[in-house]
């Protein structure tokens, strides 16, 4: 695991409000494994959770039909990763938390909200939404103390690992959207 995306995941696991805005990229806090499901848990739901409200805003107010048609599969493919994450936490005893953000998602959702450049904003945050994920998952897969949720990281990384490659390509590519 990189320094960058080591960070991200110590800033996800800790739940730090303001240490990054969607248009920047450089986390403060030391970088911090994932390892329990009470970490990793909430921390996943709020990033779902992220994606989806995102994402539907996006559906109302991207002017680019390519950032239009990610937000579409954003929805659709975060909302099927809470409901198999569901069905893992329940098979394994252990609660599905209330779909809530952490601060620091709420913060995100919040500036894309008011955000003027609104496809460029959206991606910009696609990016870094993505580049935590993939952190999360990666350090949970890796060790995780419940194996069954373990096994859903694992499972769920490939395809963050492509949103995350689609989001940098359209968000890289669109500089004019």
């Amino acid at each position: 695991m990189n320094l960058k995306i080591a960070l991200v995941a110590g800033a996800m696991a800790l739940g730090v409000a303001g240490c990054m805005t969607p248009m920047t990229s450089a986390p403060t806090p030391a970088p911090m494994a994932v390892t329990t499901a009470a970490e990793f848990v909430p921390t996943a739901v709020s990033s779902n959770l992220l994606e989806i409200e995102s994402s539907q805003l996006a559906l109302q107010r991207a002017r680019n039909p390519e950032v239009r048609r990610f937000a579409r599969q954003m929805i659709r493919d975060h909302n099927l990763a809470t409901r198999r994450m569901a069905a893992v936490l329940r098979r394994s005893g252990l609660p599905m938390p209330q779909p809530t953000m952490i601060p620091r998602h709420q913060q995100m959702l919040a500036s894309l909200q008011t955000a003027t450049d609104f496809d460029s904003a959206y991606m910009d945050l696609q990016v870094m939404a993505h580049q935590e994920a993939v952190a999360l998952f990666s350090s949970y897969a890796s060790n995780g103390d419940v194996p069954p949720l373990a096994a859903f990281a694992r499972q769920t990384l490939p395809n963050l690992q492509m949103h995350l490659q689609h989001a940098q390509s359209i968000a890289g590519g669109g500089r004019g959207m």
